[in-house]
């Protein structure tokens, strides 16, 4: 491994140089994979998102923006392009600082704003001003759907893998990534487009009324990352309902799979379904390299071995009847706030339906860019389960340790790049648990690779009682409870049911244990990040971007979660 850098690091932008892990880590929370990095990422994803930022009128392409203007990789892991939030913002006639409040929760240590004289264009206004007017009001997006069929179209057609050869396997990959370019149109404009309600609804409420917009956007409704979630509640009350079942998982998650099976048809008939309609999900769902619900299906189980613990009055659609009556609440007082004005009204109604429709919309997007990314993972996985089976590589997960141009050598001769690949993976794990700078900006040296220290090797200040620690707003609600830090998936065997989950950060695949908690507390996000939009379908107070909270915070913590306001206050410890 290099002192300086990461095999697949990029450079920085030179016109759009200020980077941050802040939002980053709720795409990708774990160091990438080598191939993950290079035929997912750099050789698609970030063209895909500079074109989206095109669809979306940021700016026009004939600007030239570098390959890293959207988001980089440094360190082997995603950093996202603050520099471009920024501009987008400020063509689009916001203020900088609600930028910042908006995508990054008004963290202390955000770099401060240094403009630049091309900034203001005026045509890149002219786009985001009829783009906005146009989230202000439309009730459909072709696009979307049209990136829908064609990611859905890729699951109905796929090939019997196990009969391709290890040179087609690598095809089919390869001629699949090059449709998330599309797809990111999509994620692009439905991201940026969530935040034109937020905006005006602070606008208009005002500074004093901001923890109102929370509870106001409330559920969206029809939100494609939270539907399986309600699928595995589904699969939990089946459990439940089967003594024999209980027992079965009783015994512990390993191997629970095959205890299962051929109990209840109609739970093994619901769990196949469930794996053909959200097998792409899974834990860091943004990497090539990561394991998804259908290649590793006892992931699924152990959610189910949770959910199933539950009693009835904890389903989702109870949460959300009670959310319901709150978000009613804040409509009327959001009413009277705007008072009888009946431009303030109109605004009030459009930005409130705008907020919602593109949260849902936005989850739609990301799942189209994850339905394509599955489908060149899964002959991939193929290709190295088959190279481990016949003893050509230590481990199935080492093609990931490849790099594009090295796929031909693994599908050809395997044992010559064997030991490599083996190496890599070993350097490549030396790169999780890394004390990573939270902010980049590339007119500067970057620190070496070898300089960052390790987490938990800086003291941090522990939470005393009576601290109220602030975060943003993710999901409303007023809830207490004992806290139980939560940093893998691997981990999901240690939370008991009720238990604040504090986590940090949390991707879609996490979202089923928010219905086993009593809420959830989480290191970095803000109202707009995924997983936030999806703990408000689920009924969840949130806390999000509360800083280092998995660090200060100790198991066993009471705490009580303003989920409105963002606060988290420290009421006793153990």
């Amino acid at each position: 491994m290099s002192e300086q850098r990461w095999l697949v690091d990029t450079e920085p932008s030179t016109r759009l140089p200020v980077y941050t892990r802040l939002n980053a880590s709720d795409v990708l929370s774990d160091p990438i994979t080598p191939l993950g990095a290079d035929l997912g990422w750099i050789q698609n994803i970030l063209p895909g998102w500079n074109f989206g930022y095109a669809s979306f009128g940021s700016y026009s392409l004939a600007e030239s923006p570098d390959l890293t203007a959207s988001a980089a990789i440094f360190y082997g892991h995603l950093y996202v392009n603050m520099s471009m939030s920024r501009l987008t913002g400020i063509r689009g006639g916001l203020p900088v600082e609600l930028v910042d409040q908006l995508w990054y929760g008004g963290d202390p240590d955000i770099p401060p704003y240094v403009a630049h004289p091309d900034d203001e264009n005026a045509d890149a206004s002219q786009r985001l001003q009829a783009r906005n007017a146009w989230a202000l009001s439309t009730e459909d997006f072709p696009e979307l759907e049209e990136d829908r069929t064609l990611a859905d179209r890729l699951r109905t057609e796929r090939p019997d893998l196990s009969v391709l050869t290890p040179a087609a396997l690598v095809a089919r990959a390869r001629s699949v990534m090059p449709l998330e370019r599309v797809a990111w149109r999509g994620e692009v404009v439905a991201t940026n487009c969530s935040a034109v309600g937020p905006a005006v609804l602070g606008q208009l409420l005002g500074a004093e009324h901001q923890d109102l917009i929370v509870t106001l956007v409330g559920a969206a409704g029809d939100v494609d990352s939270a539907l399986p979630s309600y699928a595995l509640w589904d699969l939990g009350r089946l459990a439940r309902a089967d003594d024999r079942l209980m027992a079965a998982f009783d015994e512990g998650v390993e191997g629970v799979g095959a205890r299962v099976r051929g109990i209840d048809s109609a739970f093994d008939a619901q769990l196949e379904q469930f794996l053909l309609d959200f097998g792409y999900r899974g834990p860091n769902e943004w990497d090539l390299g990561s394991v998804s619900w259908e290649t590793r299906p006892e992931l699924v189980l152990g959610l189910v071995d949770r959910l199933r613990l539950q009693d009835d009055a904890a389903s989702p659609h109870a949460r959300l009847a009670d959310h319901a009556s709150a978000t009613d609440t804040a409509l009327k007082k959001a009413e009277d706030i705007v008072g009888d004005d009946a431009d303030g009204r109109a605004t009030l109604t459009a930005a409130l339906a705008s907020a919602r429709r593109f949260a849902a919309w936005r989850e739609r997007a990301k799942t189209n860019c994850i339905k394509v990314l599955h489908e060149a993972r899964v002959p991939l996985v193929e290709l190295g389960r088959r190279l481990f089976s016949e003893g050509r590589l230590e481990s199935a997960d080492h093609v990931f340790m490849a790099v594009d141009a090295e796929l031909d050598v693994l599908a050809s001769a395997p044992e010559s790049i064997a030991p490599v690949l083996a190496q890599r993976h070993r350097d490549w794990k030396e790169l999780f648990g890394l004390e990573l700078p939270t902010f980049l900006d590339g007119r500067e040296a970057f620190p070496p690779l070898s300089s960052l220290g390790r987490k938990g090797q800086s003291a941090i200040e522990s939470v005393q009682v009576g601290d109220v620690l602030q975060g943003s707003g993710a999901s409303p609600g007023v809830t207490q409870g004992r806290t139980r830090v939560i940093t893998s998936m691997a981990a999901l065997g240690e939370f008991e049911v009720g238990e604040i989950l504090v986590a940090p950060q949390t991707d879609p695949s996490w979202t089923p244990l928010f219905m086993v908690s009593g809420g959830a507390i989480t290191d970095v996000g803000a109202m707009g990040s995924h997983a936030m939009i999806v703990s408000r379908e689920l009924g969840i107070a949130c806390a999000a971007g509360v800083q280092a909270a998995t660090r200060r915070i100790p198991d066993g913590t009471l705490v009580e979660i303003d989920g409105s306001k963002g606060t988290v206050t420290i009421l006793e410890l153990t």
